[in-house]
């Protein structure tokens, strides 16, 4: 006897005496109808994880070949278990990312952005090992957003409630960053946790302001503003380069002066 007719011959007969009169036959059809549903729920499931989770690495994969920050690992001064490390955070990071921009429905957000950091790190002279750092964090920055509900970032309008948790996905971060090693992991809390102060305080979460706020915070900050508004989002317009940066200027409050005045070289 099968595992099905095993669990069958124990549900029939309380089903029976929960509907006195209905046709045993009944029973046995609503079961195998039951079943068959059951598990063809179950194997679309597994099979749409799988195509995601096959979605993710490929597009992953053909952004890595490319990545001006994974082909500078060569050509740091640093022994080779160093670099070893580095290059596979930089891997780590751009599957995350990638989750995250499939989940949040922005296009190529986490990659944009980090290119940005990537230039921008360059044209102020910073140092390779500094610059890949920054630029890994500002792949996964918006990682707590993984707690949302999906369906949040396919609407147009949302309630009071609603928005509420969308602020609230920089206090799920943590657990989501136990990947990087422990000595690098500072950046990446300070710009998944502080990307939305605004240099005059008037920020969340702490309301910090000037050089209260980490710096790769405050280049996010900026970034991903620019980002955003160039880029399609359900409840609104996209904006030109033009538009975007005259946007910025006037809420230049928000925004440290010396990273407002960088992204209008690069971009």
């Amino acid at each position: 006897m099968s595992e099905k007719d095993e669990i069958a011959r124990e549900v029939l007969p309380f089903l029976m005496d929960l509907f006195p009169g209905v046709p045993v036959s009944t029973f046995i059809i609503v079961f195998k109808y039951f079943t068959i549903a059951v598990f063809s729920g179950v194997g679309i499931f597994l099979l749409s994880y799988l195509l995601v989770k096959i979605f993710i690495r490929h597009k992953s994969e053909r952004y890595i070949k490319n990545l001006d920050a994974l082909n500078c690992i060569g050509k740091l001064n640093a022994d080779d278990g160093k670099k070893k490390m580095l290059r596979n955070l930089i891997l780590e990071c751009v599957i995350l990312g990638t989750k995250i921009d499939f989940h949040t429905n922005r296009k190529n957000n986490s990659k944009t952005v980090s290119q940005i950091v990537w230039k921008m790190c360059a044209n102020l002279g910073m140092d390779r090992d500094l610059s890949i750092l920054y630029t890994c964090a500002a792949m996964v920055y918006d990682v707590g957003f993984l707690d949302v509900n999906s369906s949040y970032f396919h609407t147009e309008v949302l309630s009071v409630k609603e928005r509420k948790l969308l602020r609230a996905h920089i206090m799920g971060s943590y657990e989501h960053l136990l990947f990087v090693p422990e000595d690098l992991r500072q950046s990446f809390f300070d710009a998944a946790m502080f990307h939305h102060e605004n240099y005059n305080g008037s920020g969340y979460p702490e309301g910090l302001k000037e050089n209260e706020i980490p710096e790769i915070a405050q280049m996010i900050r900026v970034i991903e503003s620019f980002v955003s508004l160039t880029s399609k989002r359900s409840y609104r317009k996209v904006y030109s380069r033009e538009e975007a940066l005259k946007i910025l200027k006037k809420n230049s409050f928000s925004y440290d002066p010396k990273f407002l005045s960088e992204i209008e070289k690069i971009v």
